[in-house]
């Protein structure tokens, strides 16, 4: 299989702390400077952290989006021992998923207004039969929808298809970030977009919706 990079690696878990201590082991772990040279020298190039504001994140979840340029920077990163102790302090368990680009979805990137400084991420993941079929089903969906969606604040819309061994169940996810909490609120409410990107998934997916993770956290 050929694999369209940069690829997108989530880690969602729960915490084993909360609030500001969570934020004090991450900066001093992942996100110290030693942490972050060493994350980037393999090709991480951007780490994102949120936390839980709606759909099924619970509140003692967090959420971490980052972008790499290769999967195997991914592993050989992970695989050291020191990144395995750092996570064993951050999380009390986690899942973390690699994901490529879905190729031929709709997707787009849009500049924020003025002012509107708010960020939000909604967040859809579930099994899929055909990622071809999917990915019709959802560009037909987000190619209608995309400025009712800007309306409302939409910032970028990104489809990815799960990277797993041979043989493991297909999955999509979808991505979207918000710069307007009302606004989003409104689309993922609203049956005339919603309810046909149903037909996409063979089983139940979850939707989960977080925010952009308050105080300083150490991110790049």
């Amino acid at each position: 299989m050929t694999i369209d990079l940069p690829v997108t690696l989530t880690v969602r878990g729960t915490a084993i702390r909360s609030g500001d201590a969570m934020r004090v082991v991450h900066n001093d772990t992942a996100g110290s400077p030693q942490g972050i040279a060493a994350a980037r020298a393999l090709g991480d190039l951007s780490h994102k952290v949120y936390t839980p504001k709606g759909g099924d994140a619970k509140p003692e979840e967090l959420l971490f989006l980052d972008v790499w340029a290769d999967p195997a920077g991914i592993q050989k990163f992970f695989a050291h021992p020191d990144v395995a102790a750092q996570a064993a302090q951050l999380f009390v368990n986690k899942d973390a998923t690699v994901w490529m680009p879905a190729r031929g979805a709709y997707g787009y990137s849009l500049p924020a207004a003025r002012d509107r400084d708010d960020r939000f991420v909604g967040i859809v993941r579930g099994p899929i039969g055909s990622p071809d079929k999917a990915i019709e089903i959802f560009r037909g969906v987000d190619s209608r929808a995309v400025s009712a969606a800007r309306k409302r604040g939409i910032l970028s819309h990104e489809l990815f298809i799960k990277l797993g061994a041979p043989g493991e169940p297909l999955e999509l996810l979808g991505i979207d970030a918000w710069c307007d909490e009302a606004g989003m609120m409104a689309h993922y409410g609203d049956p005339t977009h919603m309810q046909a990107l149903a037909g996409a998934f063979s089983g139940k997916p979850s939707a989960s919706i977080w925010q952009q993770a308050p105080g300083a956290w150490s991110e790049w």
